[in-house]
């Protein structure tokens, strides 16, 4: 499995790689990139959507786990801000890199690295929690503040709570996950082979993102560092250490507890990069983040994996 998500990314660095030495120039290959990463959004990720609420199981016991997320997930963009804030005050950073950088501290890759970690740990059970961490918490929030901070610091220059509820009823993934929902309570069947294809293009998509992200990759200078490293903090150190005295606050233990812990140190989203185009936050920096960030879980992930 980890094996699975560094051989996609640097497949796609090799992929890049391949195109530079043909002769292709960096614009051109940017340029590809975009329009991939627009078809994901509004072709793609609709389906997965759907797919997700739509067989997403559903239990008021999981309401702690949901509160956690929501707690932790939010305590990160508001410290992130600050942060931020006070950089940009001693030093010229691009409202859009700012938009990047909080964004990319708070929101984790929660359901397509998360959830096959979790389920290979604890089975049926981590699925469960997963789920309710993500859609209980991750998801709800990405599609309002994540959106609300991109607006904010993109190319609008602007934020309005109407405006931002306005664009998050246009987009294509929030009607996947609508219509998905609707379906699940209505109790209306799917057939079992569109069920399986549904799954198949989440599994997929996973993959297909994760070239991208290698073909995305450029080098980091050594003055960038110092820039992504408070988000990169709060990402993989923090925002788990939060989960935890959350968790512990509200009575969770064992492998709730251990979920949220988990889900809450998870690497940047990947849709972070595609909401960095859609929404004109920096997509350099969510793709330094995206790429930093996995490095930095896969390497503690394997460090602690090997301990215990």
């Amino acid at each position: 499995m980890l094996f699975e998500i560094f051989l996609f990314i640097f497949a796609g660095l090799a992929l890049r790689f391949l195109l530079t030495v043909s002769g292709i120039s960096p614009e051109k290959i940017d340029s590809i990139r975009d329009r991939i990463n627009y078809f994901v959004f509004y072709y793609i990720i609709p389906f997965v959507c759907f797919k997700t609420t739509y067989t997403m199981p559903f239990s008021l016991s999981h309401l702690k786990i949901s509160l956690v997320a929501n707690f932790t997930i939010l305590s990160c963009v508001a410290l992130s801000w600050l942060i931020y804030k006070k950089i940009a005050s001693i030093k010229d950073i691009k409202p859009e890199v700012i938009g990047s950088l909080i964004m990319c501290s708070a929101f984790g890759n929660v359901l397509y690295i998360g959830l096959p970690i979790l389920t290979k740990l604890y089975g049926a059970e981590g699925m469960s929690y997963a789920f309710s961490y993500d859609f209980l918490a991750s998801t709800p929030l990405t599609w309002t503040v994540a959106v609300a901070v991109c607006m904010k610091y993109g190319k609008a220059k602007s934020f309005k709570l109407k405006d931002s509820f306005l664009t998050i009823l246009k987009i294509p993934p929030i009607w996947g996950l609508l219509i998905g929902l609707s379906f699940r309570e209505l109790n209306i069947p799917l057939p079992d082979l569109l069920i399986v294809t549904l799954k198949a293009i989440s599994s997929y998509v996973t993959y297909l993102m994760l070239v991208i992200v290698g073909i995305s990759i450029k080098a980091v200078p050594p003055q960038r560092f110092a820039l992504l490293l408070p988000a990169i903090i709060i990402k993989i150190i923090v925002s788990p250490f939060l989960a935890l005295s959350f968790g512990s606050l509200t009575g969770l233990s064992g492998v709730p507890l251990n979920v949220c812990i988990i889900d809450a140190a998870m690497p940047s989203m990947i849709l972070s990069m595609i909401f960095a185009t859609a929404f004109g936050v920096d997509l350099r920096t969510a793709i330094e983040m995206i790429f930093l960030t996995t490095v930095s879980f896969l390497s503690f992930f394997v460090i602690f994996a090997g301990i215990f």
